[in-house]
């Protein structure tokens, strides 16, 4: 019987054909690939330019630059986030104000913003979590109210949808992530965009002194995301990975984490991203950025059927779905009070699920100075799971999944 893995990286062989051409391409760095891949991307999204970059935590960080923020200056941002984002800003000078989510939807819950809101007050960053967009109506009118300057945080929604316009259009700026676990992967890499052609100047400019990536780190990414695609292809799993997990026991969600566990960063360590984007990178998203729209309607559709099993078991919360938004799906995330046992049972039945990677920022130590009270933020870090959602999977597995959850809890009832 086929096991399933928690998730799988998006390289395929086109990919690999696409990275060794780009590496090995006689064009100037930066010339024209990474500038067709830019005009492409910014058209995908509708705006008018777009500037690749080696990662998402140097689009934040650039696009602060270029928007003049200065020491001291207050960001409104969502407690429930990855920890990068609160490095970039506190490495910034900036104070993150953190606001705390709607259980509903996982993103910043607009109701809770205005009190915090102070004259030190000058940005607010937007995050569409887990590829779902919030409430944008709200937000905006929220900064346009108080004159607070609009970032989106795109990173986990590209081809994501409100009111039928894709997300990076919405702020002055907007940046979106393309590592090896998103839905456009590029081994690493971002993009920032915007409709204003000064900032995109400005910030262009900024990438002046930053230096070329190495082959050699170009290759090592390779590899990792080969190996990494290899290792979790649906036989490999099954025959090998599986069985491996399985030794491990109960321990094996703590050794992952350990293994993927975010790192806080400090503004050294982050000046190790001021690389530039390279031609192999370009070369691959190029590849990607065709087969985007078919990559995320496929999760979709598979989505929907995890929606129609899963809505009618009372002990699982899922997101809310909106008619007004193009829910992507990057990470399909449900909310069960007893996460442990449900992993631990699906785990028995051959489908490995993950905790999640998405910190209730408020409460974590080192941005103590920070801290804020954000009860949703914490219950949603220590009820999610991630479930699986990825191309190899047919929608009769994810409907499989659907049922196993149900009759975990059908079982418990009885109990």
């Amino acid at each position: 019987m086929s096991r399933f893995c928690r998730g799988t990286i998006n390289f395929s062989s086109q990919d690999i054909q696409a990275f060794f051409w780009g590496l090995l391409s006689r064009n100037k760095p930066g010339e024209s690939l990474v500038t067709k891949f830019e005009n492409d991307f910014a058209a995908y999204v509708q705006v008018k330019k777009a500037i690749a970059v080696s990662c998402a935590k140097t689009a934040l960080s650039l696009g602060l630059k270029v928007l003049g923020a200065q020491a001291g200056d207050e960001i409104i941002v969502t407690s429930y986030t990855v920890t990068e984002v609160i490095d970039v800003i506190i490495s910034s000078n900036l104070r993150p104000i953190f606001i705390d989510i709607s259980l509903g939807d996982g993103n910043m819950d607009p109701d809770l913003i205005e009190p915090k809101i102070t004259d030190k007050t000058k940005f607010i960053l937007i995050t569409h979590m887990h590829g779902n967009p919030g409430d944008l109506d709200r937000l905006l009118n929220i900064a346009d109210k108080y004159r607070l300057t609009v970032i989106e945080d795109a990173a986990q929604a590209c081809g994501a949808e409100y009111k039928a316009k894709k997300t990076g259009g919405f702020g002055k700026i907007a940046y979106f992530s393309f590592n090896m676990f998103k839905n456009l992967n590029t081994l690493g890499g971002a993009m920032l965009v915007t409709d204003d052609p000064k900032l995109a100047a400005d910030l262009r400019q900024m990438l002046t002194g930053f230096r070329q990536i190495s082959k050699a780190t170009l290759i090592l990414r390779f590899l990792k995301a080969a190996i990494l695609a290899w290792l979790t292809r649906p036989f490999v799993f099954t025959w090998l990975i599986y069985p491996l997990l399985s030794l491990i026991g109960k321990q094996r969600d703590e050794n992952i984490s350990k293994t993927l566990k975010v790192k806080i960063l400090n503004q050294a360590e982050l000046d190790r991203f001021n690389v530039l984007f390279s031609p192999a990178q370009a070369s691959v998203g190029l590849i990607q950025l065709k087969n985007l729209d078919k990559l995320n309607q496929e999760k979709i559709n598979k989505a929907e059927v995890l929606n129609q099993g899963l809505s009618k078991v009372r002990q699982v919360s899922i997101f809310n779905q909106q008619k007004s938004v193009k829910n992507i799906y990057l990470n399909y995330v449900i909310r069960v009070a007893d996460r442990q046992k449900l992993i631990s049972f699906l785990f028995a039945q051959g489908i490995d699920l993950s905790p999640g990677f998405v910190r209730a920022c408020a409460y974590v130590k080192e941005f103590s100075a920070y801290a804020a009270d954000c009860p949703n933020s914490l219950i949603l870090e220590q009820e999610n799971v991630y479930l699986p959602l990825y191309s190899p999977l047919t929608a009769s597995d994810t409907r499989k999944i659907a049922e196993l959850i149900e009759k975990y809890y059908e079982t418990k009832t009885r109990i």
